[in-house]
């Protein structure tokens, strides 16, 4: 029977009535701020196709070749034929965003796509490439616009009665990123177009991110949401009183209103404080004291560090900088001139110790190359300079500071020892990183996500370049490998450490009493039983049988690395340290 288009019937309208829809209890001024936003979202995406078209003409028009000229054409075309498409599923997806915000878990919900890059796991080439775009894309503009997002996202959890995280602020760089992502999931155009058109996107959307955080502030502050958090700093201000002013305004206003979304750092590192207890006390003059210890402020401890950074050891000489023995130093020297006994404060001092426990732990893992060692020992003192300033480079694995330590130690897990370092480009993009921190880093991390979204784009370069020889090595080993006279029992405790090998897994070859090679396991032909090892680079530098290298295994001539985050495994073994340490207690 036909419907009546104006009839509702009595069970949905019954069901309506008990479960209201999730925009029904969204507060009237958050819709308000959604539409204000989505006014600005629309003019980008415009503006963005607009250009599109003209930028796609200019890349055909400079082609070298018939193939890559008609890839631009067609890609114009089918952005043509799809634009309306890709601005509604956009804008669709922002909105459900809104909505979702009741249901909104910070311990339950995943990260977009933009933030939840895992090195571990092997992508195809183009998709690597993307991801890689799309971080680099979201830290430039956290770099840039964080202090007026984090001021949004501390305001929304208040007026939503519950923590929000800034991944996943509807506004935030990565759900637009994430929104886009989805609209144009079906638009059938290669990778070197794909990333053009990304790059538009950061243009003409990401890159006014700035007023949409303005405006949504504005309408919020003048409802009566928080008007006492200091506004941000003027974007454009790039001297050292602004970015002094900016720690300090960021800092305050977290303290003030957004002290829970802050618990679980403050929980992670009280936890941590306490196992630290019984190592306070290495951190002070040797004096004898006069009258009664007077801790130095935080600002002060950053001033000391700001002036031992600048004289931290070239890598040769890394071996006989103690940092604590050097602030003591410092230290002694301010009782001496001031007459007083001045000492670093309990928590800064916990964070102190920590950091050298686990840059203790860096400097002596065996996983990494003594090269490498050398330059990230240089690295302390900005490490615990971020750290003193924001505590959640313990608890937080995303820190800009902690990924950037990662993926140095990730991107260089194959130097050998023979690599001539002073010449390889990536030893000298490290040095270049490790050097900036050194020379400008004074106590705004803004630095640590810059260096970071640089860093992801030159090593997915290096990267793709590897997986290109990689895929050759491994078209081309297809011939038989000469038989070993031993055949194992299939049991056997080494050959099933073999079998536990995955591609991409490092191993390190002990060749002589001297010399190691560092490699990766890059194909596993099975019609043949050959097992194909790589440098960094992706050239084939040998080969071996099941069977031959389960023997190397038993004979102890070759090892498998972990590369297993770095920060994170020496995190670990601190606290296990510490743990075992509280015990003997």
């Amino acid at each position: 029977m036909h419907n009546d288009g104006n009839v509702v019937p009595l069970h949905k309208a019954t069901t309506d009535q008990a479960n209201p829809s999730p925009l029904a209890r969204l507060p009237v001024i958050l819709l308000q701020v959604r539409d204000k936003a989505a006014q600005q979202l629309r003019h980008g995406l415009q503006e963005l196709f607009d250009n599109a078209d003209d930028t796609l003409f200019e890349m055909a028009d400079r082609a070298q070749n018939n193939v890559d000229q008609n890839t631009f054409f067609e890609a114009m075309r089918d952005l043509r034929l799809k634009r309306k498409s890709i601005e509604r599923g956009f804008l669709e997806s922002f909105f459900e965003a809104f909505v979702g915000l009741v249901q909104y878990e910070l311990t339950q919900t995943t990260l977009p796509l933009a933030m939840s890059f895992d090195p571990s796991i092997e992508l195809p080439s183009d998709e690597l490439e993307r991801q890689v775009a799309l971080e680099a894309m979201v830290a430039k503009a956290l770099n840039r616009d964080g202090f007026a997002l984090g001021q949004l996202t501390t305001r929304l959890s208040v007026l939503l009665g519950k923590p929000l995280d800034d991944s996943h602020n509807p506004m935030g760089p990565a759900m637009l990123c994430e929104y886009f992502l989805q609209a144009w999931r079906n638009l059938g155009v290669e990778i070197k177009v794909k990333l053009i058109i990304l790059k538009l996107f950061e243009r003409y959307v990401l890159s006014n991110a700035d007023q949409l955080y303005a405006q949504a502030n504005q309408l919020l502050i003048a409802t009566g949401v928080l008007p006492e958090l200091k506004a941000a700093p003027a974007r454009r201000a790039t001297d050292h009183a602004a970015a002094s002013a900016h720690a300090e305004s960021s800092e305050s206003g977290a303290r003030s209103s957004n002290a829970h979304i802050d618990e679980s750092v403050q929980e992670v590192f009280a936890a941590l404080q306490e196992l630290l207890y019984h190592v306070r006390g290495s951190v002070a003059p040797t004096l004898e004291a006069s009258a009664q210890a007077q801790p130095i402020s935080t600002r002060d401890l950053l001033r000391l560090l700001s002036h031992l950074q600048q004289y931290v050891p070239a890598p040769a000489a890394q071996d006989d900088f103690d940092l604590r023995n050097q602030l003591e130093q410092l230290l002694t020297r301010v009782s001496v001139k001031s007459g007083k006994s001045r000492v670093v404060g309990v928590a800064d001092e916990d964070v102190i110790n920590l950091i050298a426990m686990l840059f203790e732990f860096i400097l002596d893992d065996h996983n990494l190359p003594d090269s490498l060692k050398a330059l990230i020992g240089r690295l302390q003192i900005p490490m615990l300079k971020v750290a003193v300033l924001d505590k959640s480079f313990f608890s937080r694995s995303s820190h800009p500071a902690r990924r950037l330590l990662n993926e140095i130690a990730a991107a260089a897990m194959g130097w050998g020892q023979c690599d001539d370092h002073q010449r390889d480009s990536l030893y000298l993009r490290i040095e270049q990183v490790v050097q900036r921190l050194l020379n400008d880093f004074v106590d705004d991390p803004a630095i640590f996500s810059e260096l970071l979204g640089d860093f992801l784009a030159f090593t997915s370069d290096e990267r793709r370049r590897s997986e290109l020889l990689e895929q050759r090595t491994r078209d081309a080993e297809e011939g038989p490998i000469e038989p070993t006279s031993v055949f194992l029992a299939e049991d056997d405790a080494v050959l099933l450490q073999v079998d536990q090998l995955r591609l991409g897994n490092w191993v390190e070859f002990q060749e002589d009493d001297e010399n190691t090679l560092r490699c990766k396991l890059a194909a596993i032909i099975q019609a043949t039983g050959k097992y194909i090892f790589v440098n960094r680079t992706g050239l084939k530098v040998l080969e071996r049988s099941r069977t031959g290298l389960a023997l190397e295994f038993r004979r102890g001539t070759v090892r498998t690395l972990d590369d297993t985050l770095l920060f994170d495994r020496a995190l670990e073994s601190v606290i296990g340290n510490l743990r075992q340490l509280n015990r003997g207690k």
